[in-house]
């Protein structure tokens, strides 16, 4: 990910075909372009299966077939929905013009029988796909795990973090080896990111210690000898991000932030203490405008990070990785050395979050904390992390607010500003899911009825638009103090501009939010149906049922294009890295755009859709170990 001024387009069918993005369809007299669009990699048996039809005006397809590809047999046939057209969503021609498009749906849910299927409406036909059980787990769970280890600092790299200069304490040197490369770009450790915002700051290498671990007991759970393998590799790798959090750790403090790489070559000479949490948070605004977020911390902690920053987060990871089995592969120290950090950086940052924040806490520090003082009585079963468990949670639930027809609504800070996050929508949701498993029954009702609230605002925006994908829909807050209203997408005008990317990584966090959430609700069988489908919606979308057919989980589906970076390859990641995701339009909060490329823009904006990152591939892999 790009800080600050940071950083695929699939195929729709057959393998003869797979060099053309669109498929000619005759409708009476009109020649037009018409697209299948489908999940790539595949469809659970009882799932919902769906296929989104993809046109402009003019074009009037009625039906559509479910082909068997083993033999070209038709076995389900049936008519197509009309849905009309999203926003301003249009498609980009060729000559720079746009054309709107239209949608259709193919639902196809009541074939159940395993196979590879395609879905041809009219001429135009999709891509094979396949109808398995256990389709994400057998099909991607492998790479993704592969990604994050080829993710690993090595070699040089990993040599100079060994020796980093400690500006706080001149001639003395840390040891940082170790963590995961952040991006496709960006071969620095981050523990954190965006943290001048106060609003959107989100939490790399803890996430992704913390999701590897959290993966491992979800499959676990499952007792299937399947994901043997898979729960031995991901215990290496989730140790492994472990131990780079014991080495961050400042000894009776919080972490250290990580390892900057800056620098067009990526010399192993330039990599520095990063250092993002003590710029000065005044931002220049779009406009020319000035605003202050918040007061500038205190400098004696400068270089650390606070609970919202991923000191939270790290803290979970940390007293996760204490409880894991050692019979599998370990990590470097054991586990009493990751209970201690862990509770050495909480007691710390009980204290003094304040002060490194330099205002109250909001939201991100609530869920975070919330997160971190659960994975510590889970490990400890010591009552006072149960109590400040049971504060943070009451903190967190209290920001459920209202505003005119917006209910329920998780507010960020003080005030009506709501909770928008590009990488980690689903984190109330999930904190509190995983507090309910150990609070006692009062306070488990009340964190349950506010996730039911909280969900349910979000089932409530995604419909109220015409959104045949189901792609989650948000309410966010323009500039500091500007309009609040629903969008799809990011905005441009925050107070994170001109940062704004794709994010894979929200949906994925809201597919892990509902698809952990729905077995807590068993007395109300609809709501967990809705849940289901609103987190196979996301992960559809990622996995190229969106408007471009793109798969954007690197390896999977077809026809991927290496993301490019001022026009060269160069940064072709591995299979299971997932792409940063589709955007609002330059031009139009309303509209859509998706690698556009340097050949286009003539800019570095490549990075906005095609560039790999840690938070994306951490929530898919947690939503697709979960029991559905």
């Amino acid at each position: 990910m790009r800080k600050f001024m940071g950083r695929q387009a699939g195929c729709c069918f057959l393998a003869f075909a797979a060099a053309a993005v669109f498929i000619l369809f005759s409708a009476g007299s009109a020649q037009a372009f018409v697209r299948v669009l489908v999940n790539q990699v595949g469809y659970e048996p009882a799932a919902r299966k769906v296929a989104i039809i993809e046109g402009n005006p003019g074009d009037h397809p009625a039906d559509f077939e479910l082909i068997d590809a083993a033999n070209g047999a038709t076995v389900l046939s049936g008519p197509l929905r009309s849905d009309g057209q999203v926003y301003d969503w249009q498609e980009r021609l060729p000559s720079g013009k746009h054309r709107p498009w239209l949608f259709w749906t193919a639902n196809f849910s009541a074939w159940r029988r395993t196979g590879h299927y395609l879905v041809r409406v009219g001429q135009a036909q999709s891509c094979p796909f396949a109808i398995e059980n256990d389709v994400l787990e057998r099909k991607t769970i492998s790479n993704v795990i592969y990604y994050f280890k080829g993710q690993r600092a090595t070699g040089s790299f990993n040599q100079a973090d060994a020796h980093i200069p400690d500006p706080n304490h001149p001639g003395h040197f840390l040891d940082l080896r170790g963590g995961w490369y952040d991006a496709t770009g960006d071969y620095g450790i981050h523990l954190a990111e965006l943290g001048f915002t106060n609003y959107f700051d989100n939490q790399p290498v803890p996430l992704s210690a913390w999701s590897l671990l959290a993966s491992y007991g979800a499959l676990n759970a499952r007792h299937d000898s399947n994901f043997t393998q898979y729960e031995r590799r991901l215990l290496d790798e989730g140790l492994f991000g472990a131990d780079f959090l014991v080495r961050a750790q400042r000894p009776g403090e919080s972490f250290l932030d990580g390892v900057s790489a800056p620098g067009v070559h990526k010399w192993a000479r330039d990599r520095r203490l990063d250092n993002p949490n003590f710029r000065p948070k005044i931002m220049t605004r779009p406009n020319g405008a000035h605003g202050v977020l918040a007061q500038e911390p205190e400098r004696r902690y400068e270089f650390q990070i606070s609970f919202r920053e991923g000191g939270g987060m790290a803290i979970a990871a940390l007293a996760l990785a204490a409880t894991m089995p050692r019979h599998a592969p370990d990590g470097h120290f054991a586990p009493a050395r990751y209970l201690q950090a862990a509770e050495s950086a909480f007691q710390f940052l009980q204290t003094h979050n304040r002060q490194m924040n330099g205002e109250p806490a909001n939201l991100l520090d609530d869920e975070s904390a919330l997160l971190a003082a659960t994975e510590l009585y889970k490990a400890t079963h010591q009552a006072a992390y149960l109590a400040d468990a049971d504060r943070w949670a009451g903190a967190l639930t209290a920001r459920l607010v209202s505003l005119g027809p917006y209910h329920n609504y998780w507010q960020v800070a003080s005030g009506t500003r709501p909770f928008f996050s590009p990488s980690d929508a689903g984190l109330p949701a999930v904190s509190l899911l995983q507090y309910a498993a150990i609070a006692n029954p009062a306070n488990r009702l009340r964190a349950l009825d506010a996730v039911r609230r909280s969900l349910q605002f979000e089932l409530w925006i995604t419909r109220q638009v015409t959104n045949p994908f189901g792609y989650a829909r948000q309410l966010v807050q323009m500039g500091p103090h500007g309009e609040i209203r629903p969008a799809f997408f990011f905005p441009h005008d925050t107070v994170a501009a001109p940062w704004w990317q794709g994010e894979n990584a929200r949906l994925a966090s809201l597919a892990a939010a509902a698809r952990l959430a729905a077995p807590f609700f068993p007395n109300h069988p609809h709501f967990q149906a809705e849940l289901e489908r609103y987190a196979w919606d996301q992960l559809d979308w990622i996995l190229g049922r969106n408007p471009f057919g793109a798969c954007m989980l690197n390896g999977s589906g077809h026809g991927s294009a290496p993301y490019m970076f001022f026009g060269s390859w160069q940064y072709t990641s591995a299979p299971g890295s997932i792409v940063n995701g589709i955007t609002a339009g330059f031009h139009s909060e309303d509209s859509i755009a998706y690698n556009l490329g340097y050949a286009i823009t003539g800019k570095d904006t490549d990075w906005r859709w095609k560039e790999q990152w840690l938070p994306h591939a951490a929530w898919y892999l947690y939503a697709a170990s979960l029991q559905h």
